[in-house]
């Protein structure tokens, strides 16, 4: 490796270090988290009641085998008392909501269609309208039972869990008896309520029209139906509770889903899948690569939570200040696969502030079932965007995708262009763009590689280590008499580092490449597989992706024409091991990235290759030998960066001839 080179790899580390010192928690932030770490104690009952599946399992068991024994009681009086004591003892003031028909409501507007059950008043499945999975069926949030949420209300001893009860529809604020599909397009919309009522007196005897005339107690979960919206309003209005809830100061919900497999491998999808929230001032995420992972969070408000898959997010977003959660425990987990499109399992335990004294309290919030989509979701402005990752941890990165690739990228999409052509376009106006700083960086090495005999000759001139200071000004002086720039190749591989790891964000994460064919790719936000092996390459997977073929060979072929541009020396003799083995190390890190990345390094390093090509052929060796020859004959007027060199040169070898002096005196 050449001098410039280790001066660029120096230049890399110490912008990591100096952005790492910039960015070290503050005092302020470490005593966040100590309090943060202080409270998880007092937070542990946010992960007990419906958070373990066995219990709810066991509680699901339960209502099963006393809704059996409810059918069995006709005729029964006693059987019916036991069951009828059963029920209260288990759901005390909502008794009379327990054991009923589960019936469901079909809402429909432009992107998606919502199955309402009025079993615990919930959302079952969601299926959006303009996409399908990589297995062309339609994408779905949740399988049948595979999503619930709630409240866990305290009445008297009993904790009652609304997922539990059956609640009575409502549509713009009348009992919906109607036809069971509802549909709404454009700028219109709809509400639908699920209320909730408790038990009135001797209401076991009343018809359910009775039972609701007039009530004004209830619990409503209202859920608002937009025309062209990915959100779906989602509002819990508790009404004249006090003397039904026994909280006075929090009330806890739970949102726990089983999230479906929509890509075309599932390894992958997990390793992109995971929890993120928005705490008041910051997005978090819990671990991702498909790791389990749990978080408490108290003392600092929640405004969203966003059960994130690789291109779709089902969360839940808290609209005011009055509805933010104040604390939330988090979890992923993956269980044992309960049917062929299982993914993954997200939990989340939340609590929300309650005051008892009021007669009426609204929590504002939507739920988000869509496509993590930068242009849609960045609209919402509450940080939504966050959840797709393009490199939030490096400020130019970041600032690389939304300012310059995602803007460039959407305007080349609108002319309708398929989009390896589109690829394509891209990569070349990025090479366009960074040819002046190529050029400076391809020219200095080629015209280093042309001293190189001369370099030769400084080095047997001053083969010892005590002169190394008299070796280095003389290769400077060697490369100003050439008119060559030594560090002109340093700041080209700086200003290129951010574009190509956010070129490694962009393309993994955008859902526009999403089932885009290109050549023999079905899919270019996936691996374009031409072999699947019976057995696992490690870190490869069990396929040959050949654009990731292609990209190795074209970097293989690039390092060679790098070695052999550059001047080489015996300084490092490891060096020629470690540039031809990187490509293949980048074969194993990537066979399993999408197809777009693999495609756009591959044109880079094909791009990379021509223009090396073409600028060394530019470089006249003569020329700058003459120029050499010419100027070696002119007196060279000392940099102040060369006087003071020598002036430290001077000191040192004072300093030494001092010591040399006190040894031969002892």
């Amino acid at each position: 490796m050449d001098k410039k080179s280790i001066i660029g790899l120096v230049l890399i580390c110490s912008v990591f270090l100096v952005f790492g010192w910039l960015n070290r928690p503050s005092e302020e932030q470490k005593a966040q988290m100590k309090r943060q770490q202080d409270s998880i104690a007092a937070a542990q009952k946010l992960a007990q009641s419906k958070q373990n599946s066995s219990v709810k399992q066991v509680e699901d068991d339960e209502l099963a085998q006393l809704q059996k024994m409810m059918a069995q009681s006709e005729g029964n009086d006693s059987l019916k008392a036991e069951v009828t004591k059963k029920v209260n003892d288990k759901f005390a003031a909502f008794s009379n909501s327990a054991l009923k028909e589960e019936k469901h409501l079909t809402l429909e507007n432009d992107v998606f269609t919502v199955d309402l059950t009025n079993k615990g008043g919930m959302v079952n499945q969601v299926t959006l309208k303009d996409y399908k999975t990589y297995y062309k069926k339609p994408v779905t949030f949740f399988t049948e039972n595979g999503n619930s949420y709630g409240l866990n209300l305290s009445s008297g001893s009993v904790i009652v869990s609304t997922q539990d009860l059956y609640f009575v529809p409502f549509v713009n604020g009348k009992v919906y008896n109607g036809e069971d599909k509802l549909k709404v397009s454009g700028k219109d919309s709809v509400v639908v309520s699920m209320r909730l009522y408790p038990n009135k007196p001797d209401s076991i005897n009343m018809s359910d029209e009775d039972y609701f005339r007039g009530s004004k107690a209830y619990i409503e979960y209202r859920y608002i139906l937009r025309g062209d919206d990915y959100r779906l309003g989602y509002n819990i209005v508790l009404n004249n509770m006090q003397d039904v809830i026994t909280d006075d100061s929090q009330i806890e919900m739970n949102w726990s889903s089983d999230l479906r497999l929509k890509e075309k491998d599932v390894d992958i999808e997990r390793k992109n899948s995971t929890l993120y929230y928005k705490l008041s001032d910051d997005v978090e995420y819990l671990k991702e690569q498909g790791r389990d992972d749990n978080k408490t969070e108290t003392g600092i408000p929640v405004k969203w939570i966003s059960f994130k898959q690789q291109f779709f997010s089902a969360a839940l977003i808290c609209n005011d200040k009055s509805s933010w959660f104040e604390s939330a425990n988090l979890k992923t987990v993956t269980k044992k696969q309960k049917y062929p499109d299982y993914m993954r399992t997200m939990e989340t335990s939340m609590t929300l502030g309650y005051d008892n004294n009021k007669p009426a309290t609204t929590y504002s919030m939507d739920f988000f079932f869509g496509p993590n989509k930068y242009n849609i979701v960045k609209k919402y402005k509450i940080d939504f965007e966050r959840t797709i990752p393009l490199g939030w941890g490096f400020f130019l990165m970041q600032w690389v995708n939304r300012f310059v690739i995602i803007p460039v990228f959407d305007f080349l999409v609108s002319y309708g262009l398929n989009y390896g052509l589109i690829i394509l376009i891209l990569t070349l106006l990025v090479k366009l763009v960074l040819f002046p700083l190529a050029y400076k960086s391809y020219s200095s090495t080629a015209k280093m590689k042309v001293l190189q005999p001369e370099i030769n000759k400084i080095n047997e001139k001053y083969p010892k280590q005590d002169q190394m200071m008299q070796k280095q000004q003389a290769v400077q002086q060697l490369y100003r008499r050439a008119g060559i720039n030594p560090m002109a190749g340093c700041l080209p591989m700086l200003v290129q580092f951010p574009i190509l790891i956010a070129m490694f964000r962009f393309f993994p994460s955008s859902i526009e490449l999403r089932q885009q064919s290109f050549l023999w790719a079905d899919d270019l936000s996936t691996y374009d597989s031409i072999v699947n092996l019976p057995f696992n390459i490690p870190f490869a997977g069990n396929h040959i992706s050949l654009f990731c073929v292609l990209m190795t060979v074209a970097q293989l072929l690039y390092t060679k024409m790098t070695m052999n541009q550059q001047a080489q020396t015996n300084a490092m003799p490891g060096m020629k091991f470690m540039m031809y083995g990187m490509p293949i190390m980048m074969f194993f890190i990537l066979n399993n990235f999408s197809a777009a990345l693999n495609y756009y390094y591959l044109l880079s390093l094909f791009i990379s290759v021509i223009q090396m090509y073409v600028i060394r052929k530019s470089i006249d060796e003569k020329k700058i030998l003459e120029r050499l020859q010419q100027n070696s004959k002119k007196p060279m007027k000392k940099t102040k960066w060369q006087q003071r060199m020598e002036a430290l040169e001077k000191q040192n070898r004072k300093l030494l001839e001092e010591r040399q002096k006190n040894a031969r005196k002892r």
